[in-house]
């Protein structure tokens, strides 16, 4: 073969026979000789007209790649082997030792109790609304004792636990009893 009939039709070997026949029809509008004055375009659509003909039958198409593949592989050779590389001697000074990079050390983990803890502090600062506020909640909480929300949601949860406030937010009995 003097070159592959698919880089003739500028197409992918896997391409359907959609795509080469609109392949076909561009090239053939290009390089016809009635369009194109070159002196050459009468041999490059004698070459067009073979690749498409050959490319558009399905058995002479597999044909052609049968073949094709073949001279592909007849073209690839067997990996040269060279001779194996002679060790060089080991050298009598001393090999060089170098620092090993270790990485810097980490803070110790906290915990999220540890990083959101609530102080007795802030309970009793908490309980102080109890006389102005009827019901509160965290975000409220969290406007009043200038802190984080999730210290707010922890103290909140932990106003609850000691029985300070119910679910609903509303201070009971022994909130009052405790200020």
């Amino acid at each position: 073969m003097d070159s592959d009939l698919y880089d003739i039709l500028q197409v992918a070997p896997h391409a359907e026979p959609e795509v080469i026949e609109s392949a076909y029809r561009r090239l053939a509008r290009k390089y016809h000789p009635d369009v194109n004055p070159a002196a050459d375009a009468h041999e490059r659509m004698r070459v067009l007209n073979h690749a498409y003909e050959i490319l558009s039958n399905p058995t002479e198409r597999a044909r052609y790649d049968s073949q094709r593949e073949r001279e592909e592989l007849a073209y690839r050779k067997a990996p040269r082997r060279s001779a194996p590389k002679r060790k060089r001697p080991t050298p009598k000074t001393k090999t060089r030792t170098y620092a090993r990079w270790t990485p810097p050390a980490r803070e110790k983990k906290v915990t999220v109790q540890e990083a959101v803890g609530v102080s007795e502090t802030l309970i009793r600062k908490a309980l102080k609304f109890s006389r102005t506020q009827r019901t509160i909640n965290s975000e409220l909480l969290q406007k009043l004792l200038h802190i984080q929300y999730p210290r707010a949601v922890y103290l909140f949860a932990t106003l609850m636990e000691r029985g300070l406030i119910d679910e609903h937010g509303h201070w009971t009995a022994g909130a009052n009893q405790t200020t």
